[in-house]
Order: C-alpha cells, then sequence, then structure tokens
C-alpha cells in the first residue's frame, strides 16, 4: 500500500514537472523559417490546354515557429501569414468560373492576404473576364505585408495596379475607401472571425458588389460559440452573412480530383478541398 502510494505521488510530481516545462523557444524566423520562391500553376482554362504560372515567396505551414505561436496571444511573430493555405489554392483552382459573375476591370480589396497569393491569382490569370482593374492588399499583419509587397515585384505587377495597407476587421476597423470587390481566402479559421470580416467588408463594398470568400471547413471553435457553427460551419457563415446585407448568391464546389492541376500536390493534399467551396455573395 505505502509502495504503491509513494509511486502514485512521483507520477504526480513528474507529470506537474511536464506541464510546468517551458520550452522558452526564440521567436526569430530566421532561425526556424526559410523564405523560398515557388511556382503556382493555373488549370486549364475549358478547350484550352495552355497553361501558365505565377511565383510566390513564402515559408512551409506548420514549421516550429508557426506551431510554436499557436499557443501565444501575440502575433508579434505570427508566421501565418508567410505561409499560403489551402482556400488559395481552392481559389486557383476555380478561378475560371468566376468570370461569368462579371468580376473582371473591377476594383478589388483582399482581406487578410498573407503573401497576396490569392490577389495575385487574380491579378495574373490569363482572362480578362477576372483581371481587376487594380488591387489593395490589406492585412493586419505589417511582416506578412512586405512579403506581398515583394511578390508582387516577383511577378512584375505594375505599381499603379495595386496597393498594400494595413487593416484590421470590425467595428473600429479604418477603411473608408470603397470597391467593387472584396476578396478573401482561407480567414474563416475561427469562428470569432466572423462578425469582425463581415462587418468589414460589408463597409467595403457598395449595394451589389460582390464578396468572394474561398472557404475551407476547418475552424477553430470557442467556449460560447453556437451549436449550429459546430453543427455545419458553411451554414452558419451564409445565414450570418445575411445580418451584414450579404447575399449568397453562388456557391462553386472544387473540381474532382483528375480535374485538379497535377503540380497541386505539391502544395497540399488533394483532399485537402473537401467540404470547401467559393462562397459568392452580393451585397444589397
Amino acid at each position: 500500500m505505502f509502495a504503491n502510494n509513494g509511486n502514485h505521488n512521483e507520477e504526480e510530481e513528474t507529470s506537474k514537472d511536464v506541464e510546468e516545462e517551458c520550452w522558452d523557444l526564440p521567436s526569430d524566423f530566421d532561425l526556424y523559417t526559410k523564405h523560398e520562391i515557388k511556382p503556382v500553376h493555373y488549370p486549364a482554362k475549358h478547350g484550352c490546354n495552355a497553361r501558365h504560372s505565377f511565383r510566390i515567396e513564402c515559408i512551409e505551414p506548420d514549421t516550429p515557429l508557426d506551431i510554436n505561436n499557436q499557443s501565444q496571444s501575440s502575433n508579434k511573430y505570427d508566421a501565418t501569414g508567410h505561409c499560403v493555405w489551402t482556400g488559395a489554392f481552392l481559389l486557383i483552382q476555380c478561378l475560371h468560373e468566376l468570370a461569368e459573375f462579371d468580376i473582371g476591370n473591377k476594383r478589388v480589396i483582399e482581406f487578410g492576404c498573407g503573401t497576396g497569393i490569392g490577389g495575385l491569382a487574380m491579378m495574373l490569370v490569363n482572362n480578362s473576364s477576372i483581371v481587376p482593374s487594380n488591387i489593395c492588399f490589406t492585412d493586419n499583419d505589417p511582416d506578412a505585408l512586405k512579403v506581398c509587397e515583394r511578390n508582387c515585384r516577383l511577378n512584375n505587377l505594375p505599381e499603379t495596379s495595386y496597393s498594400t495597407r494595413e487593416l484590421s476587421w470590425g467595428e473600429d476597423a479604418d477603411q473608408t475607401d470603397v470597391f467593387d470587390i472584396a476578396l478573401a481566402t482561407d480567414v474563416l479559421y475561427d469562428v470569432d472571425l466572423i462578425e469582425p470580416l463581415f462587418t468589414t467588408v460589408s463597409r467595403c463594398i457598395p449595394s451589389k458588389g460582390i464578396f468572394i470568400l474561398s472557404h475551407i471547413p476547418r475552424a477553430c471553435y470557442n467556449e460560447g460559440n453556437p451549436p449550429e457553427a459546430v453543427e455545419d460551419l458553411e451554414k452558419y457563415i451564409i445565414d450570418q452573412a445575411v445580418n451584414y446585407n450579404l447575399h449568397l448568391e453562388a456557391i462553386i464546389r472544387p473540381p474532382k480530383e483528375d480535374g485538379l492541376t497535377p503540380e497541386i500536390s505539391d502544395w497540399c493534399p488533394v483532399t485537402s478541398f473537401v467540404g470547401g467551396g467559393i462562397l459568392l455573395f452580393r451585397r444589397s
């Protein structure tokens, strides 16, 4: 009996030591990450075998620094905006489907742009029915915006066709300009981001303006989130959008596996698109 109690106490102390152990990893991009330049390939247009690509400077998701920062409340060294995420590739795979919605030659604002891959995909696609007249890349991380600016220069985007701006979402968002189209890819990774995002989007586009949301259903749920968000996140997003005068006009689903660009597996598993979609809203 006494021997067993002694072992039990020892196990508790060991467990306590493990729980209280602090790795205290230095948050240093140069130590844990390496920015690389990689090609991003477009799918061929319907009835056309010609394909082209552009280049993106980024880091791989889920580096040690990325994992470390997921447990930190401060985003001072957040690597999120330096990565490219599945939602951006969903947009690229479905990009030509957007041509029917009269989005070409319009002013676009991108929310949570990170590396700028989503907006660049629209600006550089070989389809005039999609290419904006100009685009404003926004993010709340100034370091990510620097990466975005480098990617614009890397792809020889004319300086007059784009701008960058630091922007947070919500009631206090410092955003007064109005754009024809709002774009966001894979930004709703937390249910609590829905309200501030929709608040800001609704302010930035006029009546009949379009909001393109490339969504992958993998959000973090927090205490107090409604059960509807857990049961069917996409439906919950669509229902919440109505409160901000954003009404669903179309959902574009990803192509089947044999319709994806062969190079997509260099970036993410083809199964990553399951349950995802391009949600296209129009503001009333």
